[in-house]
């Protein structure tokens, strides 16, 4: 009968500390404190942890001293808790490579397990040139089966093997024969295993490694060429570009074959992560790609859309713009105003994008602007000044306007409809700003915040903010006051005010479609 050991990852490193020691493994580490001894503990257990214990032998014998125990104990608790242990029977006859037992034995729940479904496996390559010896290369080393231009090999001196019944299509026709095909010209790799799928791509300049599918019909070819096309994949492969793609390409492929986390698994907390290589300097780094279900945090789904290498906007910057009194960023050439860094890079972020109606981070946003666009127009009573010239909010921008930047303002303020407030700033030529919110103060302080942005930024036009967005949550802490941090409490009354503006004669407004990338984000569009 195979024995089955309790082992040390050969991946784990130990230091002393002062204390006690630091333990570092594949994904974790944790600092293990209670004196000089607990190095000394550590020492004589480790050897005896990295041949191999049966997990019954891992009780400390009842004659050692209490504070021997405690450590040994100690220890022990902190390498099952951090994954720094796996139980696992011998290697037998079919024992992979030193180096494979050592990477499985380091990474791998079950490293036999994992060593048996690669063994199954026919990896399928398929592309050209420098990308394709190197995915081959990098399978073989593994000791995969390995098949091109219909030919299965496999390394380390194993016997052949037939392919599976469901093992993926010729190289020729994924690349050429499908509806979904990854055209090739030298810069395409696709590696399958089954029903398992990575595609990849590599220029002279830079290349990129996408996520794990699982059928040919999720290998969206689209996501492809449209990231090529924003890297700028361009070129003929350098040697080593794509050495390191090709390779990368195979490690994804491989991590799903044997059950292991994905590569970029610690990153990919919102959506699937891509490899994005750059060749001059060498580097390579995980990037968001916009797929799937929206983030359910809004402001996560901004860091995916203004991602610097696969966003489709801009991302924003704040630059040599002051930021005194507002906050400003631009993306592109549009320019964002916010009371704190993080709105004044969404306000930035979505002025970028160009569309018929008006887009927000999430559906209340959305349909919140749109509804705020389809009033500006509407007429309605004078509201009482008091309203809001006694609120402090109001006073600071209205003062930051007229009296930091000297703008000769004056400010218009009516009740469209109980609960429905419509603010204008004009200088006698133009409209300079305006804002609808439900309270006459929070109208003008939005007005004023968006005409001291643009006065602030040198810009001109008619500027508009409004508090439909929601705030971040680091942003709104339950001891937030409105004199401390507004718009802290804007958004609760959000509500309201759209039932308000939405019983308005003549307004209406309807969602519109947007496409795969922007939904994705969780944004939503109104006309």
């Amino acid at each position: 009968m195979t024995r089955v050991l309790v082992r040390l990852r050969p991946v784990v490193t130990a230091t002393p500390t002062a204390d006690g020691l630091h333990l570092r493994g594949w994904a974790s580490s944790c600092t293990l404190s209670g004196g000089t001894g607990l190095w000394k503990v550590w020492q004589r257990l480790a050897p005896q942890l990295e041949a191999g214990i049966p997990r019954a032998s891992l009780e400390v014998p009842s004659d050692a001293a209490p504070d021997v125990r405690a450590a040994v104990s100690l220890i022990l608790d902190q390498l099952w808790e951090h994954d720094m242990l796996v139980e696992m029977p011998e290697w037998g006859a079919d024992a992979p490579a030193p180096e494979v037992a050592t990477w499985l034995e380091s990474a791998a729940a079950e490293p036999v397990e994992a060593w048996r479904r690669l063994r199954v496996a026919t990896v399928v390559v398929s592309g050209r040139g420098p990308l394709e010896r190197a995915a081959v290369q990098a399978a073989e080393a593994v000791g995969l089966a390995v098949q091109r231009s219909g030919a299965a090999t496999r390394s380390s001196g194993h016997e052949p093997l037939n392919p599976l019944p469901n093992a993926s299509p010729p190289a020729s026709w994924l690349l050429h024969g499908s509806s979904a095909a990854v055209q090739s010209a030298g810069r395409d790799l696709v590696v399958s295993a089954g029903d398992l799928i990575v595609a990849a791509g590599c220029g002279t300049e830079v290349g990129f490694v996408l996520p794990t599918t699982e059928s040919l019909i999720s290998l969206n070819t689209e996501v492809t060429m449209r990231t090529a096309a924003r890297l700028g994949v361009t070129g003929e492969p350098s040697e080593i570009l794509a050495t390191l793609i090709g390779s990368a390409a195979v490690h994804r492929l491989v991590c799903a074959i044997a059950g292991l986390p994905d590569p970029a698994a610690e990153f990919a907390d919102t959506y699937p992560m891509a490899l994005v290589a750059h060749a001059n300097p060498l580097s390579a780094t995980y990037h968001p790609l916009l797929q799937g279900p929206p983030a359910p945090d809004p402001w996560r789904a901004l860091e995916a859309l203004t991602d610097t290498e696969l966003g489709p906007v801009d991302t924003p910057v704040f630059g040599s713009l002051p930021q005194v009194p507002a906050n400003l960023a631009t993306s592109g050439d549009a320019l964002g105003i916010g009371t704190t860094a993080d709105a004044a890079r969404l306000n930035a972020a979505l002025n970028a994008l160009k569309t018929d109606g008006v887009i927000g981070i999430d559906e209340s946003h959305a349909r919140g602007a749109a509804l705020r666009r389809a009033a500006r127009h509407h007429r309605g009573e004078p509201a009482d000044a008091h309203e809001w010239t006694s609120d402090p909010t109001a006073h600071r921008w209205w003062k930051a306007l007229t009296a930091r930047f000297g703008v000769p303002a004056v400010v218009r303020v009516e009740r469209l409809a109980p609960g429905a407030y419509k603010a204008e700033i004009g200088n006698g030529r133009q409209i300079l700003a305006w804002a609808v919110e439900a309270t006459a103060a929070d109208a003008v302080a939005f007005a004023a915040l968006a005409a001291t942005g643009h006065a602030q930024a040198g810009r001109t036009g008619t500027a508009h903010l409004n508090g439909a967005a929601p705030c971040k949550s680091a942003d709104n802490p339950d001891w937030v006051t409105r004199q401390w941090h507004w718009p802290a409490d804007v958004r609760d009354r959000e509500e309201r005010l759209q039932q308000a503006i939405a019983r308005l004669p003549g307004v209406r407004v309807v969602p519109l479609r947007l496409d795969p990338e922007l939904s994705a984000a969780g944004l939503k569009a109104y006309r």
